[in-house]
């Protein structure tokens, strides 16, 4: 066989072991950094979910505060003679929408509805103090009505019986089961009391 075709011949089939050898090598390389991207992925998925939990139950906590001030801070002062006049204001997360937001996966549209509607409450009875206590005001009828609302809101015609028990000795979970307070504000301190203790296991 003439020396020129061998030459030929090895030149080809190193091409073509080449060739054969570098399509391995990629595709070996390519799987790697696909694995690699897909753990990647992973762990940025698993860190978003875990900031939004986290998100959610500091959330859930902030409202809950929220709204357990709100019940107890008005049954202390309604529960006091009419010439009780010690500043107590109910102090309410100012960005409440975004938090709220925050919880629609745990809530239905109504759910989300009982908090802005409270919300809305708060921030009315808060204004009031404010107003009465920086003006110097004699009005302290409207202090008073302000926390009423507060609590005909939560508890409706039923809001004097909750103003003959001991709030400081009733734990948020006998708050929100106490059948004095409407169902709906019930159902939604729950579903705030679970997603704050889910969360905190976490």
């Amino acid at each position: 066989m003439p020396i020129a075709l061998v030459t030929a011949l090895i030149s080809t089939g190193g091409l073509v072991l080449g060739s054969v050898i570098g399509a391995i090598c990629s595709w070996f390389i390519s799987k790697i950094s696909l694995i690699e991207q897909k753990r990647i992925q992973k762990e940025n998925l698993d860190y978003q979910q875990q900031c939004k939990c986290q998100e959610k139950y500091i959330n859930a906590n902030i409202i809950r505060l929220d709204f357990c001030n709100a019940i107890y801070q008005s049954i202390r002062y309604l529960q006091k003679d009419e010439n009780y006049s010690l500043y107590t204001s109910v102090p309410t997360f100012k960005g409440y929408q975004k938090i709220v937001a925050s919880l629609c996966e745990d809530y239905t549209l109504k759910d989300l509805s009982y908090i802005y509607q409270l919300y809305a409450v708060l921030e009315e009875c808060s204004k009031i103090v404010d107003i009465y206590w920086s003006n110097g005001s004699t009005e302290i009828i409207l202090v008073r009505n302000a926390y009423k609302n507060i609590l005909k809101k939560i508890y409706g015609d039923n809001y004097l019986k909750i103003l003959s028990k001991d709030i400081d000795n009733i734990s948020y979970q006998e708050l929100y089961s106490d059948p004095l307070m409407k169902k709906g504000y019930r159902e939604v301190l729950r579903v705030l009391d679970e997603v704050c203790n889910t969360n905190n296991k976490r």
